[in-house]
């Protein structure tokens, strides 16, 4: 197993808004009026915003309006409202090309209620990372081992509805930790989605309101320690390191869709054998400026696809670390018939510039 300690702590920083906080409060930013974002990594378990799915990643996650089967329970719980029958999928992630950090994505849903209902878990490992400490700055600490892992999970139950033909609402909750062995912090979460199709054209539109939650800190034995008094007869105090709380990254997401060919209501070429769908979408996180993403999406007959899209980070400054190609996405996959469902095979790349590249591969059963 490869580690690279530097590298991987970079991206982990990028990563995890959440951490231990020094013995000594540091300074606050203040937001100005005429600046940016001042909020990035500042936000507990950041991983929440890796998008799951090849599909979804090869349209650069311009897939708020697009989402359905077992992804969408990620991207807009609406989505599985649409399902008719059991639904799988499984998406792999190897971030960052070769840094060792690994994002895994399982869901199950089944029509019942009226709707469909569905269960998701999330794991974000960082892989090995070397160990050190005051006592021990070349690692191998007897205490704790030569190396430690970063790791975050969530645990999701689902809940999307069909009101009419042309309306679906759902609704998450969630579980979130995230930490060390010896250092975690846990929250619970909801999200809220709603998919609206015009019947105007192929117009389609979708929104999302995600990690709505509470504000956690860490807790375990690496935010505690031993003091030895200095008096006569020295006496070894419990310490509690003054750990900060951290929120959630709450994000709403918002997505016109547009069916230019091969739909019904298509605004070119309906009922055409090859189908094209452009998706628009906008992202408004608590710790992020505006993103803005774009994805197309081709088929022939529903079986061969072929996706690209855009991500615009749209930070500040960024000219000066980030080329056009950083965020550009494409992929592909393959759509086959089996015992009457579908089972999809979906790749999906991305550049991240001086991350390198994001990479995803999925399947899914019986997805939409």
């Amino acid at each position: 197993m490869k580690m690279r300690p530097i590298t991987a702590i970079v991206a982990l920083t990028l990563l995890c808004g959440g951490g231990l906080s020094a013995q000594t409060q540091g300074s606050f930013l203040i937001p100005q009026v005429d600046e940016g974002t001042t909020r990035v990594a500042a936000r507990g378990a950041n991983f929440l915003e890796i998008g799951v799915g090849a599909r979804a990643q090869a349209l650069a996650g311009a897939y708020t309006g697009l989402a359905s089967g077992a992804t969408a329970m990620y991207w807009n719980p609406a989505g599985i409202g649409s399902t008719d029958g059991l639904v799988v999928a499984f998406s792999y992630s190897p971030l960052y090309a070769d840094l060792d950090i690994k994002h895994t994505y399982a869901a199950v849903a089944i029509p019942v209620f009226g709707g469909a209902l569905g269960v998701s878990y999330i794991n974000f490992s960082s892989g090995d990372i070397f160990r050190t400490s005051e006592d021990f700055p070349a690692g191998d600490s007897p205490t704790f081992g030569p190396v430690f892992d970063y790791t975050g999970t969530v645990l999701g139950l689902h809940y999307g509805r069909r009101l009419t033909d042309r309306l679906m609402v759902g609704a998450s909750g969630k579980v979130i930790q995230e930490g060390l062995t010896d250092a975690q912090a846990s929250w619970w979460a909801v999200d809220f989605g709603t998919m609206f199709n015009t019947g105007l054209y192929g117009l389609s539109i979708g929104a999302s309101l995600q990690n709505i939650g509470n504000s956690a800190a860490m807790t375990g034995a690496l935010t505690k320690r031993r003091v030895t008094t200095p008096e006569a007869f020295p006496v070894a105090q419990p310490v509690n390191y003054a750990v900060q709380s951290y929120q959630l990254p709450m994000t709403f997401r918002f997505s016109v869709v547009s069916d230019l060919m091969g739909a019904p209501d298509a605004l070119f070429s309906p009922g055409s054998s090859v189908g094209m769908k452009l998706a628009v979408d906008l992202n408004d996180a608590v710790d992020t400026d505006l993103q803005s993403m774009v994805g197309l999406e081709v088929n022939v007959r529903q079986f061969v696809f072929l996706r690209a899209g855009k991500k615009f980070v749209n930070e500040r400054s960024d000219e000066d670390f980030r080329s056009f190609s950083h965020g550009m996405a494409f992929g592909g996959g393959l759509r086959l018939p089996v015992f009457g469902r579908a089972l999809s095979f979906d790749y999906a790349y991305t550049s991240m510039g001086e991350l390198q590249n994001v990479q995803v591969f999925s399947f899914e059963l019986g997805g939409n």
